[in-house]
This record gives C-alpha cells, structure tokens and sequence, in this order.
C-alpha cells in the first residue's frame, strides 16, 4: 500500500505545507498565533492547514490516501521555539494537525528548529530511531 508524505513548516501566522511525493507546495497565513504562541488560537490554524492540505493533495489526486490513513506528517515550529517546544505546545500542535487531517495519519513527528529541512531530510527524520518516539498512529 501506497503511503503520502508531508512536510509542515508552522510560522508566526504563517503555514506552508510540503508533498513530498508530488513536490507541490502551498502557503498560508492566518491570525493564530499571539506574543505567547504559536498555536493561540486552535480552530484558525486548523482551518488554515486543512486547506493547504486540499492545494496540495486535490491536485495531484492523493486526496484519497487521507482516506486510507496511510498519511506521515512530519511539523516543524520554525518561529516562537527558544529554549525547545514545552509538552504543551508539542500536544497542541500534534492535536492541531490530526483535527486538521480528520485523524487520517498513520505517522506524526513534531519539533522545533529554525532552519527548513530539505526533503530527504524530513524523509530521514521519518526512518530514524528518534521518529520511532514520535506518535504512530493508527486509526
């Protein structure tokens, strides 16, 4: 079975979104975050990333995968992560991205840092031993 895998860069009210198959990409902004967070305002940012997720899966017809759930997201907070994303705003986030994609997501590994990863890059995070601590999720 074929799996679609993506790549979320997660900016002060900014988003943009990776298929890493098809090599699409989308961005955009909303009003979600405040001084204190990234993700202040949970429904915002959920809407916003549920339709970068439909510019970059409807056109190149793997739309269907989320159906399947065989869908690995890996989240990167690029911005408001000094000193290294708290338990809280890890769950936030993680909970965000599954409201977004309806809970069709196999894989999901969230983290911080400052610089975007190129796309083998995000496909290593997804093999190695710290994606096995990631949640797997299976639905």
């Amino acid at each position: 079975m074929m799996m679609s895998d993506f790549y979320i860069r997660i900016y002060e009210n900014k988003m943009i979104v990776r298929n890493l198959d098809s090599k699409q990409e989308a961005a955009g902004a909303g009003q979600f975050s405040n001084q204190r967070i990234l993700i202040a305002d949970f429904l915002q940012a959920a809407d916003l990333l549920s339709g970068l997720f439909q510019k970059v899966t409807l056109s190149s017809g793997l739309f269907s995968f989320f159906k399947t759930g065989q869908t690995r997201v890996v989240v990167q907070a690029m911005e408001m992560n000094e000193g290294g994303l708290s338990p809280v705003e890890d769950r936030a986030i993680m909970e965000m991205t599954l409201f977004a994609l309806r809970k069709k997501c196999r894989f999901l590994l969230v983290f911080d840092g400052n610089i975007p990863l190129k796309d083998h890059e995000v496909l290593t995070k997804m093999t190695t031993k710290k994606a096995a601590q990631a949640k797997n999720i299976a639905r």
